[in-house]
């Protein structure tokens, strides 16, 4: 990924559903879940105990924040995320009211606190819980996986509907899905047979809905994974046609938002050479001023740590920034 604005990245978008992030939400009984696990390769992460009725699907039943930590680990970490993207293309994470339920009892837990309002002294632990439950969210939806997020409904106080959760919780879920669908009852035919529920994928007066994708059906008579997925094809297929682009593979959009890898050693290294280059052309107070802004007043090269990876990023570009100036 190009950090330089003089020779940036372009855009792109990519084909089908993998890597995308979709919240489903309804009332009970829609089909959220039993629609989720028709996804392509899916792993069920069930806070809510939504397999009762549905046979075949490999899962982790989550009982605790604790359990999806580590569950969460071995789906995203550098060491197993590959073995696990050769396993599953989707994540279903049902559901998201329960989930922060668990992720506010694991912080009550953590610091000794009856209710999160309670704690710090009465100051509130929100903080501490917004920020536990965003960088568990932040890596399940950054490991490439088709993530589907399952929510059950609310009702605001001017009656529009809602995902229900915890705004603490929903805001990074919601924030980051590509696709918002809202689900509704159709009831039941003339043999009282269930019919299948309406998706909505665009926002009305009575409901929450919405899609990042321009030219998507905003209405699917009936939901289903597949016609999901065939209206997100659809609307990449029409934005090909109507706006002259080429769509890629999801893994040559990833390597356009790839972020460089920040290495402690090599950082420290490149840092240290620059250093002593500057140093040999009486730049030694400029090298002191650069490591001090970015560590702290009478800090050196070896008061890095590992923890200061992204400091050290700075530090080497204003290092570097000074060497060029001399010509080298």
């Amino acid at each position: 990924m190009s950090l330089d604005p003089f020779a940036p990245e372009i855009s792109v978008v990519a084909k089908g559903l993998e890597g995308k992030i979709i919240t489903i939400y309804g009332s009970n009984n829609l089909g959220k879940t039993k629609q989720a696990t028709r996804f392509k390769n899916p792993y069920y992460l069930g806070f809510e105990k939504g397999l009762g009725a549905i046979a075949g699907v490999k899962f982790a039943a989550i009982n605790t924040w604790a359990d999806f930590k580590k569950v969460n680990k071995a789906l995203t970490s550098k060491t197993t995320v590959a073995k696990a993207r050769e396993l599953y293309q989707t994540i279903i994470f049902d559901e998201v009211e329960v989930s922060a339920r668990y992720c506010s009892k694991f912080i009550c837990d953590k610091y000794d606190a009856d209710t999160i309002a309670s704690g710090n002294d009465g100051f509130g632990l929100w903080k501490e819980y917004e920020t536990a439950y965003f960088e568990e969210i932040d890596k399940l939806i950054s490991a490439g996986f088709t993530v589907v997020f399952i929510a059950h409904q609310t009702t605001d106080k001017a009656g529009k509907v809602w995902a229900k959760g915890d705004k603490r919780a929903l805001a990074p879920i919601i924030d980051n899905s590509d696709i918002v669908v809202h689900l509704r009852s159709n009831g039941t035919n003339e043999k009282n047979e269930v019919i299948k529920s309406s998706a909505y994928l665009a926002e009305t007066s009575e409901f929450f809905a919405r899609s990042r994708f321009d030219y998507i059906q905003t209405y699917l008579p009936e939901f289903t994974a597949e016609a999901l997925e065939e209206a997100v094809i659809k609307a990449i297929e029409l934005q090909e046609e109507i706006e002259g682009i080429t769509a890629v593979t999801y893994s040559e959009q990833k390597e356009t938002l790839k972020s460089e890898e920040l290495d402690f050693e090599t950082l420290y290294k490149k840092i240290v050479d620059a250093g002593k280059l500057l140093h040999s052309k009486d730049k030694g107070e400029v090298v002191t001023g650069i490591i001090e802004n970015g560590l702290g007043k009478g800090k050196k090269v070896t008061d890095f740590t590992k923890n200061h990876v992204e400091m050290m990023v700075g530090v080497l570009d204003d290092l570097s920034d000074e060497v060029k100036a001399l010509g080298n």
